[in-house]
């Protein structure tokens, strides 16, 4: 299109404006919604971090009754400070816990196991002399919620009880939710694990996260 022609359009159209500003209103207005419609419609959604509070404090309470000092076969445990050493010190003890004959190295509230830690600093660009404290612990869990599919969730591209079965991969007291059995561990039988609460209360707490 020449420049002669397009502005010869161009003025046609504002002479056109002119005379009907009513209609040249109500087409922007329409251009307008159907815009906003459509980006609302592929807008991608992000969960809000504080609606994971219920959810996590279910994990908590099954995994290690709440406690960010726990370990394995000892939920209750006062006397190894976990929130004050560093991510390097933990996974020391990690090892060395191991390899005293334990057969699992879950530390903290959320009970994280040696290769999942080491993969959770690498994503999360962790410094190890840090601290493994309360927020830190806090952050780790709900860095794992989001790999097993958080944010799949609140953009319904995953249901609650596929979301909770994905849960049951990463926390073994949490019931598998699918298939036969649902009221099972993921892991039942394999002699250490079990599920320690029901599926119906996983699921009410899934549905407490909202998105931003």
């Amino acid at each position: 299109m020449s420049k002669r022609l397009f502005r010869r359009q161009l003025r046609a159209a504002k002479r056109w404006a002119k005379k009907r500003p009513f209609a040249l209103t109500a087409i922007v207005l329409f251009v307008v919604v159907l815009g906003y419609t459509m980006y609302m419609q592929n807008r991608r959604l992000a969960v809000d971090p504080a609606t994971y509070k219920p959810l996590l404090q279910l994990i908590a309470r099954v995994e290690s009754k709440g406690n960010y000092n726990a370990y394995f076969g000892n939920a209750h445990n006062k006397t190894i400070d976990f929130t004050n050493m560093s991510v390097a010190r933990v996974m020391q003890w990690q090892k060395d816990y191991v390899n005293q004959g334990s057969p699992s190295s879950a530390v903290g509230r959320y009970q994280i196991i040696d290769t999942t830690l080491v993969g959770l600093i690498q994503q999360l660009k962790i410094d190890t002399s840090q601290k493994f404290d309360e927020v830190l612990q806090d952050r780790l869990a709900m860095a794992l919620l989001e790999r097993r599919g958080a944010e799949q969730y609140i953009n319904s591209e995953l249901t609650n009880e596929a979301f909770a079965a994905n849960l049951a991969k990463e926390w073994a007291a949490l019931p598998k939710a699918v298939g036969e059995h649902p009221q099972n561990s993921y892991y039942a039988g394999d002699g250490v694990n079990r599920a320690l609460v029901g599926v119906d209360e996983v699921r009410q707490a899934i549905e407490q996260i909202r998105p931003k």
